[in-house]
C-alpha cells in the first residue's frame, strides 16, 4: 500500500523520470538520469585539525589547497537546481573554514535543495556564528565528538579542544531554542575506534545532556589493507563494524562485493577545484570525470568517462581500486538514535 501511495504522489508531481528510473532498476536496466539527484560539494580541502586517517589532516592530499568561491558554487547549483534534491556540503576539509559557507547554504536552500554538512565542531564560539548557522536554512548538521574527555579525542582529532567543542554544542543548541527553530537537526556523531570504544555510553550521555537531536555511532572507515593502521584504529569488538579479522591476522570487508552500485546513478562528488569524481572514497582523485568549471555537469555526468566507469563497475567492480575499500551495498555502517 505504501508503494502505491508513493507512485500516486510521484505521478501527481509529474516526476516521470524518477518513476522510469525505479522501474528500470526493478528489471535490471541501468537508467542514468540527466543529472545526479545528490551532490557532495567540497567547499575547501583544508582543515584546522590533523586527523591521522584523513589525507587532509596527514598532509597527503595531492590537490593544491583551495577554497571554492561563492560564484563557482552558485554556478554548480544553477546547473542542477531542477534535479538535485540534496547536497552534502563537505568532503576532505573543514567546511566552516570557507568564509562563504553561509552564503552557499542559503543559496542552495533558496533553490529548494536540502543541505547537510559535517564539522569537527571547533567553530561555534559565539552566539552570532550560531545564529548564522541556524538562519542559513541548513537542514542537518553533523558534529563529531570522538571521546568523553580531552585525552581521548586528542588521539584522533589532533588539535581539538574538548571543552571548546562541548561549549560550542551547548551554545548552538541553546541558540536554536532561543530562535525557536526546527532546523538544523543537530547530530552528535561518535566515530568508534580502538582507543574510544569504551566511552560510547558516556558520549551518548553527553549527547542527551546537551540536548542534541540525534546521536550516531559510526564505524571508522580506513584502508583495511594497511594492517598496522587497521590494528591501531579499528575497535577490538568488530561485531558492529564493516570489517572482519581473518585467520591470517589481516582484515577484510564484510559482505560480498557485487558488480553494482546504486550511488553511481544518483550521486557525484565535486571537489573544491571543480573536479568531479564518482565517490567520496576517491581521496586522491584517481577517477576524474571532468571539471564543472570547464564544462557542464550534465555533459560530465552523461560523458564517456562516466559511461565507461559505470560499465567497468557492472562487469568487474573489483578492478576499481576505490571500490575495494568501499562498503556500499555490503554492510550498514552506522546506527542513529533520536534523542528524546
Amino acid at each position: 500500500m505504501g508503494k502505491i501511495k508513493t507512485l500516486h504522489k510521484l505521478i501527481r508531481e509529474r516526476k516521470y523520470r524518477l518513476i522510469l528510473s525505479q522501474l528500470a532498476k526493478k528489471i535490471g536496466f541501468h537508467f542514468v538520469p540527466p543529472y545526479p539527484s545528490s551532490l557532495f560539494i567540497e567547499p575547501n580541502n583544508t582543515c584546522n585539525l590533523k586527523c591521522p586517517l584523513c589525507v587532509t589532516g596527514t598532509g597527503d592530499m595531492n590537490r593544491p589547497k583551495r577554497f571554492m568561491k561563492f560564484e563557482e558554487f552558485k554556478q554548480i547549483i544553477d546547473q542542477g537546481k531542477a534535479h538535485v534534491k540534496d547536497i552534502q556540503l563537505c568532503n576532505y576539509g573543514e567546511p566552516f573554514l570557507n568564509k562563504d559557507i553561509f552564503r552557499m547554504i542559503d543559496y542552495a536552500v533558496s533553490k529548494g535543495i536540502v543541505v547537510l554538512t559535517s564539522t569537527n565542531g571547533t567553530f561555534f564560539r559565539s552566539e552570532d556564528i550560531c545564529k548564522e548557522v541556524i538562519r542559513s536554512g541548513l537542514q542537518h548538521l553533523i558534529i563529531t565528538l570522538d571521546g568523553a574527555d580531552q585525552d581521548t579525542i586528542s588521539k584522533y582529532r589532533v588539535g581539538a579542544d574538548f571543552n571548546e567543542v562541548l561549549n560550542g554544542y551547548k551554545l548552538l543548541v541553546d541558540t536554536k531554542r532561543q530562535l525557536n527553530s526546527k532546523t538544523p537537526t543537530i547530530e552528535l556523531q561518535f566515530m568508534v575506534m580502538r582507543h574510544n570504544e569504551h566511552q560510547n555510553i558516556k558520549v551518548k550521555e553527553i549527547a542527551q545532556r546537551l540536548g542534541v537531536d540525534m546521536f550516531c555511532e559510526k564505524t571508522i572507515g580506513l584502508d583495511y589493507r594497511n594492517t598496522a593502521l587497521a590494528r591501531e584504529f579499528l575497535p577490538t569488538d568488530l561485531s558492529e563494524t564493516r570489517y572482519l579479522l581473518d585467520e591470517d591476522g589481516t582484515y577484510s570487508l564484510k559482505g560480498k562485493m557485487y558488480n553494482k552500485c546504486n550511488l553511481i546513478y544518483s550521486v557525484c562528488v565535486i571537489n573544491s577545484d571543480g573536479s568531479v569524481v564518482p565517490c567520496c572514497y576517491d581521496a586522491y582523485s584517481h577517477f576524474i570525470m571532468g571539471n564543472v568549471f570547464e564544462e557542464s555537469l550534465k555533459n560530465i555526468w552523461k560523458g564517456d568517462k562516466y559511461r565507461n566507469f559505470r560499465k567497468t563497475l557492472r562487469k568487474d567492480r573489483k578492478s576499481i581500486s576505490i571500490c575495494n575499500i568501499c562498503s556500499e551495498g555490503r554492510y550498514v555502517i552506522s546506527k542513529q538514535t533520536k534523542i528524546d
